[in-house]
């Protein structure tokens, strides 16, 4: 990844997303996946005619971690070029049922590429 990075100022975010010893309970979020640490790749770029080489980047690396990962921070990602997990499974049910209530025709769009379920029951616990 090291050899291939884009030209300044891209850069990658890493830091400890765990919170702290005796953090108080969040409440519960729609938007909730959570774990230890958070990391993030960022490629910026001035030439149009690279638009897709460094969105590819992006997309290709954070692709390659995905067997490490729990999830996502929704504002991060461009779900189009990659979906994933950015709700726990119980908190997806949860804003599905608002929607068929308040929403029952589909009016407003929620997000573009659904999130694919925890892969096994323990996970649906795991913030991250």
């Amino acid at each position: 990844m090291l050899k291939s990075w884009p030209p300044a100022p891209s850069h990658m975010v890493l830091y400890n997303w765990a919170g702290y010893e005796g953090q108080p309970e969040r409440p519960p979020m729609a938007f909730s996946v959570e774990d230890e640490l958070y990391y993030g790749l960022y490629a910026a770029w001035s030439d149009p005619a690279d638009d897709q080489r460094y969105t590819d980047w992006v997309t290709e690396h954070m692709r390659a971690w995905e067997p490490y990962a729990s999830g996502i921070q929704l504002a991060d990602e461009n779900l189009i070029n990659r979906p994933y997990r950015f709700v726990t499974d119980e908190n997806l049910r949860r804003l599905d049922d608002l929607r068929a209530t308040w929403d029952p025709d589909g009016l407003f769009v929620s997000w573009l590429g659904r999130p694919e379920p925890a892969v096994n029951a323990s996970e649906e616990g795991t913030d991250g």
